[in-house]
């Protein structure tokens, strides 16, 4: 279950890094690294074919840079959804805690 959980946070990363910024493989590997996920480039290659695949990024060769990864109109859309039911999850998940936990749980963030 953890191991699925993190595999779709690593897709909603993703996708935010390639709004931001064209990426190659390395940059995103490096990204995720600093967001605390293990992952190597050769791990992240087939969570980028997936996304294309399912319409999300598109993959262009850049001059001095190599492949790079966008975000496709259908990627927004995929990343506004996604925002949309994170952002309703950490309000269930914060909802209704007595105050010492809130005030605890912002704490810890």
């Amino acid at each position: 279950m953890k191991r699925q959980f993190l595999g779709l946070l690593a897709r909603v990363y993703v996708l935010q890094f390639a709004l931001e910024v064209p990426a190659t493989v390395a940059m995103l590997a490096d990204m995720l690294m600093e967001y605390g996920f293990q992952v190597d480039i050769g791990s992240v290659r087939p969570l980028l074919r997936a996304l294309q695949m399912e319409g999300y990024l598109e993959s262009v060769l850049r001059d001095g840079i190599g492949r790079v990864y966008l975000l496709t109109e259908r990627g927004r859309e995929e990343l506004q959804a996604s925002r949309q039911r994170i952002d309703e999850l950490y309000r269930r998940l914060h909802a209704g805690l007595p105050a010492s936990a809130s005030d605890d749980a912002k704490r810890s963030a």
